[in-house]
């Protein structure tokens, strides 16, 4: 009996871990972490920040999810830029490469950012996003934020980016 559970353990070990070090795609429709209790309802701590409202076609606009305390910290994340429900665009995680990692969400590659596995979680994390060329429309950011494994907002909305 005593073997089985520690091959139990040891088998979802992995499984376990995969999370701590970012979200896997399976998360892009719902971005919503499996950490075994239920989203926050309280108000979202953190800001979700865009250096501009318009942009054009192909252009890019740097994007921050930031704590608005300092204990307000990241230890997980997941953020993509949709039009209605569809991801769209592609981020560039080169400003913040030690603590976030691009997702590929569908088939869109780069789609998304996860984080990685972070030691010391910061107060804000900064990235960038480039709107594809051609797209007209409105594009919203959707960020899960989690404070630590058992506390974290879903699905937050930033304000609306226009695309010209």
């Amino acid at each position: 009996m005593e073997c089985k559970i520690i091959f139990l353990l040891i088998a979802l070990v992995p499984y376990v871990y995969s999370y701590s070090a970012g979200a896997p795609e399976s998360e892009c429709v719902d971005m919503t972490p499996r950490h075994h209790v239920e989203p926050q309802t309280t108000p979202f701590p953190y800001n979700i920040l865009i250096s501009k409202r318009q942009i054009r076609a192909g252009e890019t606009v740097e994007v921050t999810i930031q704590g608005k305390t300092a204990k307000d910290t990241i230890k997980g994340l997941l953020v993509q830029a949709r039009v209605g429900n569809t991801p769209i665009g592609t981020f560039d995680a080169s400003a913040s490469s030690q603590y976030i990692q691009l997702l590929n969400c569908g088939n869109s590659k780069g789609s998304a950012i996860t984080h990685k596995k972070i030691e010391n979680p910061p107060q804000s994390i900064k990235f960038y996003w480039t709107a594809p060329k051609g797209l007209k429309e409105k594009v919203t950011f959707f960020a899960t934020v989690a404070l630590n494994g058992g506390t974290f907002w879903t699905q937050q909305k930033s304000e609306t980016l226009s695309v010209n």
